[in-house]
């Protein structure tokens, strides 16, 4: 590929190089810190595609063409880092109350051996041509996109999750409600920050970006409280005797999950009535 990367496609260059990197090193030796960190590179890597696939609309196979080879892989990870995740809560609530949980770390370790396994196995058994095809699409779709398209495309996708919102903001939040939320903040940041780094003026003032960081960080908390308790329950599903501890630790799980839906539920309330109108 010859000439100058134009500026829509610089932070897809650095993040896609990033991306391979992790994913030859993830071929070599598997990491779980590694696998979370390709994890988030390949969120990008998707935000960017969906925007082309915006700008392209006529293209209505675009997105899934270009990312879908990555589909099962980007899966694996997901829950590389969920088991992740569980763990290091599991980590928490025994150093805060020093109790131990050994037969449910025991199945969790087991899971997680199986799962570094699985997804270790789908990386080496991926050719390399499924980079070298995502780079030259994005790079063919990524020349020659007039400035115009750009501000329209990024700022109707992030109007529509702004609408999203709204809608989930009118309602109870449930599970799938404040996930999506999540991943929406997350999209509204990717956007944001291309938008900066190819020198257009942002969408919102920097206030609204400190506030959609502390609210990320909220709904941070309540997934991956979330993510322990599901899996707990899970676990315990099927025994026939539970000891209090576990009991007490779900409690307090259930108990924590209220606190921090509320605490999602009035900051999004907040977010539209005195920030976003």
């Amino acid at each position: 590929m010859q000439g100058k990367l134009s500026p829509l496609f610089q932070p897809f260059h650095q993040q896609f190089h990033e991306g391979k990197s992790l994913f030859n090193a993830l071929s070599k030796q598997f990491r779980g810190k590694k696998a979370v960190e390709l994890e988030q590179k390949l969120i990008f890597l998707e935000i960017y595609v969906d925007l082309l696939a915006k700008i392209h609309f006529k293209e209505d196979q675009l997105k899934f063409q270009v990312f879908s080879p990555f589909k099962g892989i980007f899966k694996g990870l997901k829950k590389v880092k969920h088991i992740r995740i569980i763990l290091a809560q599991l980590e928490i609530y025994k150093v805060s109350t020093g109790e131990t949980f050994n037969s449910y770390e025991k199945f969790l370790l087991s899971e997680k051996n199986r799962l570094y396994t699985e997804v270790y196995d789908m990386i080496v058994g991926a050719p390399l041509k499924i980079w070298e095809d995502l780079y030259e699409e994005a790079y063919k779709y990524s020349h020659g996109i007039k400035p115009l398209a750009i501000n329209t495309a990024t700022t109707k996708i992030i109007e529509e999750e702004l609408e999203f919102f709204n809608l989930e903001n009118k309602h109870k939040l449930e599970y799938k409600g404040i996930k999506d939320i999540y991943e929406g903040v997350r999209v509204i940041t990717a956007l944001e920050n291309i938008r900066i780094e190819i020198g257009f003026n942002p969408i919102f003032v920097s206030a609204v970006h400190v506030y959609l960081t502390t609210f990320q960080k909220n709904l941070l908390d309540w997934y991956e409280n979330h993510l322990l308790m599901q899996h707990m329950i899970s676990y315990l599903s099927d025994k026939e005797n539970v000891s209090k501890k576990y009991l007490d630790l779900l409690s307090k799980l259930k108990e924590n999950k209220k606190t921090y839906t509320l605490q999602v539920e009035k900051e999004c309330r907040f977010l539209f009535n005195n920030i976003i109108r």
